[in-house]
């Protein structure tokens, strides 16, 4: 059952400026700590609110509350988490930050999002992903010496620009992929059913191979593995192909 609302009734003093230049012709006095200005909640349901947010989310955290008897909306809930982030994160400085590409919606828009790295909290969002963009908010920030990013020209371009003072290193994240992306070429170049390297070329092939060779030696490193992986694949299929056909044989002869 839902508690009724309790409606509380504060008896201010009310002042007049008589500066007539004053924009302000009234004031009155501030309320005391548990009641912010121009808030329609008290400072209590303000922490609950931002502690249901921030364990369950926006959606979730209104079906909770609404079942306590404090009907709050899921976007109040989520302005009232980037209120909170506002306040801690306004004043402090980034000496460290992580930029990376951010999705609205996958496939379609992105943004970019910055991380303070030595305090592992978000500290921006922006609304797109382009250099000019990233090198703005680094010259709102001049106090940033390190910039960890990934492989992005973009990112790479807007760090010069914005922020020439800072170093820029590849994250982690991206170290491992490029490491991973590199064992799978490596790997993709064996014979899958046998495990086993590549078998050497046929006459057939060596001839092949020979007039590709000869007839493209400035291609680069991907096309040449692009040729291996194809030459791997193709004697994967034959070996398949090989051992059906003798388990087929056997098993006509049996």
């Amino acid at each position: 059952m839902q508690g009724a609302a309790v409606t509380v009734k504060l008896r201010m003093n009310r002042w007049r400026c008589t500066n007539g230049d004053c924009e302000r012709r009234t004031f009155v006095d501030q309320p005391s700590e548990s009641v912010l200005p121009f808030a329609r909640q008290t400072g209590r349901i303000a922490e609950l609110v931002h502690l249901f947010g921030h364990g369950v989310g926006g959606k979730p955290g209104e079906r909770l509350l609404k079942r306590l008897g404090m009907a709050v909306s899921d976007d109040t809930i989520l302005r009232q988490l980037k209120r909170r982030v506002a306040a801690r994160c306004g004043a402090a400085t980034v000496r460290v930050a992580g930029i990376d590409d951010w999705s609205w919606r996958k496939g379609c828009s992105y943004g970019t999002i910055v991380v303070d790295l030595e305090r592992r909290v978000v500290v921006d969002v922006l609304a797109d992903r382009s250099a000019s963009g990233t090198a703005d908010w680094l010259r709102a920030h001049p106090e940033v010496e390190i910039i960890s990013r990934d492989r992005s020209g973009l990112y790479a371009q807007g760090g010069r620009e914005g922020a020439p003072q800072a170093r820029q290193i590849a994250d982690r994240f991206h170290l491992f992929q490029n490491l991973r992306e590199s064992i799978e070429a490596q790997l993709s170049r064996v014979d899958r059913p046998t495990g086993r390297a590549l078998l050497p070329l046929s006459k057939g092939e060596d001839d092949i191979a020979a007039t590709i060779v000869s007839s493209s030696r400035g291609q680069s490193d991907v096309a040449e593995h692009r040729k291996l992986t194809r030459q791997a694949r193709r004697r994967s299929r034959q070996a398949i192909l090989v051992t059906a056909q003798v388990l087929g044989t056997g098993l006509r002869q049996a």
